[in-house]
């Protein structure tokens, strides 16, 4: 580190910074860091329970490691930064070959999506610059020594490097620091579209066209798969929303595939449907949990949502929805 001090000081502040971001977020979530165990089926024999709490703890600890390690100390702390990000990558390039999407909260609240290729090359990159502070740190030295060695150009550097930073984050965000648009808006002034063509193969057997499940009652589909911690407490709610909501509005619970549908737990067996080829989810772009309400009239009604906070607040406004009818008993409501 001594060789190239800024240079150095970038990468092991820009690492510093990741693990301070990600345990906080992971302790102000915990119940989504233990989901992301299971979203993401860490292999058994890590306990999942007692690792989703230590893990936040362990981000914290090396991010002070990094800053505080004394000369010689520093290699240990890279080194095991680079071992959990090497094993993050890992977790995720294994996700990416599962059949159905895999929501990872690998930053707590604030990285809620769904795993793909960005994600695998967002810790790859990660894990190439925790390589690079090991292959820095053999030369000895510490971030301590580092910054006190920088003259007046180089703590400049330093403070425009971390502000060009701040920006980047600030003005690309992420889909975690912001709710989604449909979860804002009024289900009355919901913008009509025709319920799309798609399929539902339910317990029964039979397979019928989105357009036909709707055509006598609307239908609340209500995307989940199994081992998603959010799936399966959406799951548990589904009969109390179906009572609450009919007869005005079926529901359903959308599963990616029969084995999963006729294994469901946490609701009647009669709710559970699946759909050939993930044909819904691909059809309003979703992960799992998500909903969509389709129209008894043919169009589609409210949503997509997806999120287990975002499921349960559409729920309800469909409920208030209801409860506005004049005759909450009768045939669906028009706008329903």
């Amino acid at each position: 580190m001594s060789s190239a001090p800024l240079p150095a000081l970038v990468v092991a502040l820009t690492l510093v910074a990741v693990l301070a971001t990600s345990g906080a977020a992971k302790l102000r979530d915990r119940r989504a860091t233990r989901d992301a165990f299971t979203a993401l089926r860490v292999p058994g024999v890590v306990p999942a329970d007692a690792a989703a709490t230590v893990l936040p703890w362990a981000e914290l600890a090396l991010a002070v490691a990094l800053v505080l390690a004394p000369d010689g100390w520093l290699t240990v702390a890279a080194a095991a930064v680079l071992a959990l990000m090497l094993a993050y990558t890992a977790l995720v390039a294994r996700a990416l070959r599962f059949e159905e999407p895999v929501t990872c909260s690998c930053f707590g609240s604030l990285g809620r999506h769904d795993v793909d290729r960005t994600t695998v090359a967002r810790n790859l990159l990660l894990s190439a610059l925790a390589a690079a502070l090991l292959a820095s740190s053999l030369d000895g030295g510490s971030v301590v020594a580092a910054l006190g060695a920088l003259d007046r150009d180089g703590w400049w550097a330093l403070l425009a490097t971390l502000a060009a930073a701040a920006v980047a984050v600030l003005v690309v965000g992420g889909p975690g620091w912001s709710r989604s648009p449909a979860a804002d808006d009024d289900l009355l002034d919901y913008e009509r579209q025709a319920v799309p063509y798609g399929s539902l193969t339910l317990r029964d057997g039979r397979t019928a066209s989105l357009l036909e499940l709707s055509a006598t009652q609307a239908r609340l589909l209500v995307v989940l798969t199994p081992g998603c911690g959010p799936c399966v407490r959406t799951a548990e709610r589904l009969d109390a929303w179906a009572a609450r909501l009919g007869p005005a509005v079926g529901v359903l619970a959308v599963y990616p595939d029969e084995q999963s549908a006729e294994a469901a737990v946490g609701h009647a067996p009669e709710l559970a449907a699946w759909e050939p080829e993930l044909n819904v989810r691909r059809l309003f772009s979703v992960g799992a949990p998500a909903a969509v309400l389709l129209g008894a009239d043919g169009y589609l009604a409210g949503g997509p949502v997806a999120g287990e906070e975002g499921v349960a607040d559409f729920v309800e406004e469909v409920l208030a929805a209801l409860a506005d009818q004049p005759d909450p008993t009768g045939d669906a409501p028009a706008h329903l």
